[in-house]
């Protein structure tokens, strides 16, 4: 035992990595313990402003009547959007957010704008476009957190995680002042 380890401490190893089922669940959530304050209001303000968003996209403002399914879409649409967006900000060393890491999202947006207006489609067609966009969006939001839980579980080891190399930062690092 070295002297930073607790007695009952178990140091995360590279198996423990990649959790099964509820273990997964279970590891992501205590993800989403630690996030910060400005990372919890990040994800009410961008819900909120998500499903402002659709709700104008998809006339539902106006009136325009969409039925259950189309609040029920916009709901879980701005849900996933909120804690995609609070995902990006304050992100740990190694998960921060690039512009690549927007694409997903706002496909899932633009299809739950389009699946959840009073459209003359077929409504097994918007359906269908619906649940694709929020598994979209799902996708997108499990892909961030188990990197973050990837980046904080290899603290003090290399990291063999996959990074976009290409991609520019989201928010790129301030800079001091020039001497």
């Amino acid at each position: 035992m070295t002297v930073t380890q607790k007695p009952g401490h178990r140091i995360p190893t590279r198996t423990d990595r990649a959790p099964a089922g509820s273990e997964r669940v279970r590891a992501i959530s205590q993800v989403l313990r630690s996030w910060s304050r400005a990372r919890v209001a990040a994800t009410l303000v961008a819900a909120g402003l998500a499903a402002v968003f659709l709700m104008t996209a998809n006339g539902m403002s106006t009136g325009a009547g969409t039925g259950w399914t189309g609040y029920a879409l916009v709901s879980a649409g701005s849900i996933l959007a909120g804690f995609l967006a609070g995902s990006y900000v304050n992100a740990p060393i190694g998960a921060a957010a690039t512009l690549c890491d927007l694409r997903w999202p706002a496909l899932g947006l633009f299809g739950a704008a389009w699946a959840s207006s009073a459209r003359e489609a077929a409504s097994s067609a918007q359906i269908a476009v619906g649940i694709l966009s929020l598994a979209v969006m799902a996708w997108a939001l499990h892909g961030r957190l188990e990197l973050e839980r990837e980046i904080v579980l290899s603290r003090g080891e290399p990291s063999d995680t996959d990074a976009c190399t290409g991609c520019r930062p989201l928010f790129p690092a301030k800079r001091g002042p020039r001497d």
